[in-house]
């Protein structure tokens, strides 16, 4: 479901209650609950990005990352190997 087929359905199932204020204000409690649940979780998941240390690479780190795409270049050109197409790796996502 999507989030605008969540959206209506949320304001669908509320117009069923929405002359009822003791439904209505149950339905803000929890709605403000999650709210807060919501900030707690991104306030931890940012300080604990915020705790891990950057990594740098090192010029041996780029040097190598950099042989080894040239060598996996080669082996392809030679037909050793073969890439997959881009759009397969985007559908991947």
């Amino acid at each position: 479901m999507t989030t605008m087929e969540l959206n209506a359905e949320i304001f669908r199932q509320l117009s069923y209650i929405a002359d009822e204020k003791s439904y209505m204000d149950k339905v803000l409690a929890y709605i403000k609950k999650l709210v807060k649940q919501r900030e707690s979780e991104e306030q931890t998941s940012l300080s604990i990005a915020a705790e891990e240390p950057a990594h740098y690479y090192t010029k041996a780190e780029i040097l190598a990352g950099f042989d080894e795409a040239c060598k996996e270049l080669k082996a392809q050109m030679d037909g050793k190997l073969e890439f997959k197409p881009a759009e397969d790796l985007l559908n991947e996502l």
